[in-house]
């Protein structure tokens, strides 16, 4: 592992269905993982953003001062890792990075179905749960579908702390976020484009 990525997707399981996606926990040793909660309690740079399947606060971390003790989530070793994550795991040849943008759901917000394809401008995402008090009542849950039709569930993904959902980009990643009770629902999103 390099010396200053803290990540590790050494559990990383692979699956095809319903679309091409790994699941790993562990990813980030405790102190990192508290440290990452913390800030994010207690920052106030969260943007409200509106569309018309989802809402949501977020911010970029490639477009923010980040703290000191938060610049390994944005450091060329820890971005290099993930990489070579999805080349080894995936197939593919090489990524760029588009984006690391934190996400955050309050109670009542939800995330309707959707698949994340522009047109091949983004075309690999790992979404990094950092949620240390969640519980199955508190919702959140990542669902994934064969189809945009909601009966058409395949699998549920716990947004369980320190725990990673990586997938491939397509008009098959079709997925969606369960409505948010009574909690507050902390992601990572990384977003690379094969290259």
């Amino acid at each position: 592992m390099p010396e200053n990525n803290c990540f590790s997707l050494n559990t990383a399981r692979v699956e095809q269905s319903p679309f091409l996606h790994f699941t790993a926990n562990s990813i980030l040793p405790a102190d990192k993982i508290t440290q990452v909660f913390k800030w994010f309690q207690d920052t106030g740079i969260w943007n409200l953003v509106e569309t018309d399947f989802y809402e949501q606060y977020e911010f970029s971390l490639l477009h923010t001062e980040l703290p000191e003790n938060m610049l390994f989530l944005v450091s060329e070793e820890t971005l290099s890792y993930i990489e070579q994550k999805y080349v080894q795991e995936f197939g593919v040849n090489a990524l760029k990075l588009v984006d690391i943008v934190a996400h955050k759901l309050v109670n009542e917000q939800r995330i309707g179905i959707h698949n994340d394809f522009i047109n091949g401008e983004e075309t690999h995402r790992m979404v990094l749960h950092i949620n240390p008090y969640w519980k199955e009542e508190n919702g959140g849950l990542l669902l994934l579908f064969k189809s945009t039709k909601p009966e058409d569930i395949v699998k549920i993904v716990k947004p369980a702390d320190n725990t990673a959902f990586g997938f491939e980009i397509s008009r098959q990643s079709n997925h969606a976020v369960s409505k948010i009770y009574n909690f507050t629902r902390f992601t990572i999103v990384y977003t690379f484009k094969q290259i």
